[in-house]
């Protein structure tokens, strides 16, 4: 994975919430140097949030708890939700999670970091059933996407970059899936009343998808692609990416 839009481990744009009289706080799990935010940079400043970016991605260790921090932000990753082995700083990442469901913080997480998210509520993550998905994607809304409060108010049918070889095999207790592919079934799902975990990639753009293209290389030829066949629908796609998912990340900031 690769993007070269990344947030600085500690931003300087705050939001004062004058209902409440604070600074609205975001933490954003980075794993990877080139797996940054994305599409979503931008609008984060534009809101004022303020947020704190933690990871070997941006060299800052996870921390124990999230603090004063009002959400929680992962995004993916190259490991799987249980490769301590290989991701020893998961384990801290798992607690967080855990800590933003008990507190009732807002959640979204990104391809490894909604697979996360099953795990840490009783769901099991595994290798995708069917085939990886890579490139540009279509997706549909489910009966219950519908009625979300985050997922309901996007079209009915999406396109988003995909890019995973796991998926969610089994939904956490009381969770049913938000989104769907021809391919992967538990697209994007909720947990509680502000959790939600999203398989795609919607902070992914053009840069996103020409870079992760160089760097999996491999990875496409042995399925039938190239990076050119990856990256090149980006280019004219980005105008309809930006007006889906960056109207869905200020739905999801008016939760905190």
């Amino acid at each position: 994975m690769s993007t070269d839009t990344t947030i600085s481990a500690v931003e300087s744009t705050q939001a004062f919430d004058t209902e409440r009289g604070t600074t609205r706080t975001v933490v954003i799990v980075q794993h990877e140097e080139d797996a940054g935010i994305g599409r979503f940079a931008a609008p984060l400043k534009e809101l004022g949030i303020a947020t704190t970016a933690v990871g070997p991605g941006v060299g800052v260790e996870v921390p124990a708890t999230l603090g004063d921090a009002d959400g929680l932000i992962v995004l993916g990753g190259s490991p799987g939700p249980n490769d301590d082995g290989s991701a020893p700083w998961l384990a801290q990442v798992r607690g967080l999670i855990r800590e933003a469901l008990d507190r009732g913080l807002p959640y979204l997480g990104i391809c490894l970091g909604g697979q996360l998210l099953a795990v840490v509520s009783g769901g099991t993550v595994g290798p995708v059933r069917i085939r990886p998905e890579l490139g540009l994607g279509r997706m549909r809304m489910t009966p219950a996407g519908e009625t979300d409060p985050l997922i309901g108010a996007l079209p009915r049918q999406t396109r988003s970059m995909q890019w995973h070889f796991e998926e969610v095999t089994r939904l956490p207790p009381s969770s049913v899936s938000l989104m769907a592919s021809d391919v992967c079934p538990n697209q994007a799902f909720r947990v509680g009343p502000r959790a939600w975990g999203l398989q795609f990639h919607p902070e992914a753009d053009a840069t996103s998808a020409k870079n992760w293209a160089a760097t999996d290389e491999g990875a496409l030829v042995r399925n039938g692609l190239t990076p050119e066949s990856v990256a090149a629908p980006f280019e004219t796609a980005d105008p309809e990416l930006d007006e889906t998912w960056i109207p869905m990340l200020r739905r999801w900031v008016s939760f905190l």
